[in-house]
């Protein structure tokens, strides 16, 4: 029997992927295949290397003109929330102590400038494959395109080609830049899949904002696979089929139009109030991290923003972001969102994600470790400048401020001092700024849940991080795939956790949140709903479907789930009695959710 590259040309074959932008799309792929550039080492004279280093200067050059370029045809063409992931990738060539390496490479070395090139970029992205956080694991993808790019043109050949498609197909490539991704919407694009890449890629961002399946991280897709093969692409899943069958075809078209009577249904339904049957309303907000979510929030009706992570203007940087940039990224997704309110996070960095162009420092565990409000506390003047910056953002009174990582009450008291200097400075200054302002406090270290009935008299409010909340409690990696079966949500000490916070609010008169990974689970919702919760923050693309669920529940059946929750002891006995209650009182959904 012919074979592709080791894979039968009729036997079905299911690849497992991650999902990277939502929806189902079936037809021939197109297999892209960019050459490797890898330099070999060249050793060069003195006398040539001023020669290298304006070669390798020139280049650079080409590449952030042709960046630019990209980004005013985005903007024309999509507009700028889009465009601003292209700025992130100029930032990088616009890093002098970044690029500074390279020539003290070509100096130091005498390599020239191809492989001084590669040296460098190769163990710049190797850092951040290093890190344990996804969204900086993945801009290792931005240094590695970055990298081919300049050594593309060092090599003298053509950086503006791009790829072209002539009829309807499934790109299947090892990576594709943003811009990449822009050019082939533009074309016949159905979806792509790739080997590299994460949920947080710039590529699957853009994927989600114009709406194209893309499944990523598949890792060898591209060798088991040749042009023309049909393929059925899951992006909701992370699944692409290959050789599918006659009747596995028939499955998912009926899945696709399943899928596109339902997407249709969520948005005609999506500005509706999330309101239970009897009448309990749910403040539904969104959880983002860069702005071109921003028109995602409208479409989907949340209510404001729960979790505005600020990470993003940290990194890929030699320098901390000053005042006056925080102040303008904040204030526009302040106003673009007023009436309704946005919840600025202060940047959770440190530990793992020191930011290498500004500090020096290796943490042999930096779950446990230097980052958030301990790594703020300990760079004081950095701090202010975000504080001072949330504040001249709250002329509008929309904006609240919420603390990562806190495990103490001595760590909020702190902030408080500090929220006051800002404020004296901003006077002192004769920058306008509005107040009062409410300082919140993330709850996702346990010693903040047993103290949270103290915490609660120093903060205005409570939001809980599921995410590290479950880690923390468990004591599991859920990167380790020896133990991440036992990282669950809905184990019974993590139930316990959250009753406690609860209760601390309840008695303080204070609001508790969510905006961890339960907040979009469409299991959770009816447990959470009759814990307590009346305000839950998940990503924009879930909050149709977690409003439709609100829709269709009654609190009082939510409350007797609660009552035997409470009575189970094991998390695969709340898990099933979950399941049995979507089966019983929402059966058309059970399957929809994928329980």
């Amino acid at each position: 029997m012919e074979k592709i590259k080791g894979v039968s040309r009729t036997k079905e074959l299911v690849l497992e992927g991650i999902p990277a932008s939502p929806g189902i799309t079936i037809g021939p792929t197109y297999v892209y295949s960019e050459p490797r550039w890898e330099p070999v080492p060249r050793v060069i004279s003195a006398s040539q290397v001023p020669e290298q280093i304006q070669n390798f200067r020139n280049s650079v050059q080409a590449v952030l003109e042709d960046l630019k370029n990209t980004y005013e045809k985005i903007v024309q063409q999509y507009g700028p929330e889009i465009a601003e992931i292209i700025e992130v990738q100029i930032a990088f060539l616009e890093d002098t102590i970044f690029l500074g390496e390279v020539e003290e490479v070509i100096n130091s070395q005498r390599y020239d400038a191809a492989y001084a090139t590669f040296q460098v970029f190769r163990k710049k992205k190797e850092h951040f494959l290093r890190m344990s956080n996804e969204y900086f694991r993945d801009r290792a993808q931005d240094i590695q395109n970055l990298k081919e790019r300049i050594i593309k043109h060092i090599l003298g050949y053509d950086i503006s080609a791009s790829i072209t498609i002539d009829k309807p197909v499934i790109v299947i490539a090892d990576t594709l830049t943003p811009s990449d991704t822009v050019h082939l919407h533009k074309q016949k694009l159905l979806g792509f899949a790739t080997n590299t890449g994460g949920k947080t890629s710039h590529t699957a961002i853009v994927a989600r904002a114009l709406s194209v399946p893309a499944v990523v991280g598949l890792k060898k897709i591209t060798e088991m696979v040749e042009s023309g093969t049909t393929v059925i692409l899951d992006g909701s899943h992370g699944r692409v089929i290959v050789n599918p069958s006659p009747e596995t075809i028939r499955r998912y078209k009926k899945e696709q139009q399943h899928l596109q009577v339902l997407e249709e249904k969520l948005r005609k339904e999506s500005k509706k109030e999330a309101i239970t049957r009897d009448g309990k309303q749910i403040c539904l907000q969104a959880n983002i991290e860069f702005e071109e979510e921003l028109p995602q929030i409208k479409q989907v009706g949340a209510k404001g923003i729960g979790l505005y992570r600020t990470e993003g203007l940290f990194i890929n940087r030699s320098d901390l972001p000053d005042e006056e940039e925080q102040t303008r990224n904040y204030t526009h997704i302040a106003e673009t969102v007023y009436p309704h309110k946005v919840v600025i996070r202060t940047a959770d960095i440190g530990g793992d994600k020191i930011l290498p162009g500004i500090f020096h420092i290796t943490e042999e565990n930096p779950f446990l470790g230097w980052r958030a409000i301990r790594f703020w506390l300990d760079h004081k003047e950095g701090f202010l400048a975000q504080l001072k910056a949330i504040l001249r953002a709250n002329q509008k009174h929309n904006v609240q401020i919420l603390l990562p990582m806190v495990s103490s009450v001595e760590e909020v008291l702190q902030v408080r001092e500090l929220l006051e200097e800002a404020k004296h400075l901003l006077k002192k200054e004769g920058k306008p700024f509005g107040e009062p302002i409410d300082l919140g406090v993330m709850i996702e270290i346990p010693s903040a849940v047993v103290v949270a009935d103290q915490l609660a008299n120093v903060a205005d409010f409570f939001s809980i991080g599921t995410n590290d909340l479950v880690q923390y409690t468990l004591a599991v990696d859920r990167g380790n795939e020896k133990v991440a079966n036992i990282y669950s949500h809905f184990n019974p000490a993590v139930i316990r956790m959250l009753q406690m916070t609860l209760e601390a609010g309840k008695q303080a008169n204070k609001l508790v949140g969510m905006c961890g990974e339960m907040a979009a689970d469409p299991l959770a919702i009816p447990l959470l709903l009759a814990m307590g919760f009346e305000c839950l923050s998940a990503s924009p693309t879930v909050i149709p479907e977690i409003k439709q669920i609100i829709r269709r529940l009654e609190l009082k059946e939510c409350l007797q789930l609660y009552e035997a929750v409470k009575q189970a002891i094991t998390t695969s006995d709340i898990v099933s009695l979950l399941k049995e209650f979507f089966q019983k009182k929402l059966p058309d959904l059970y399957e929809e959710i994928g329980a």
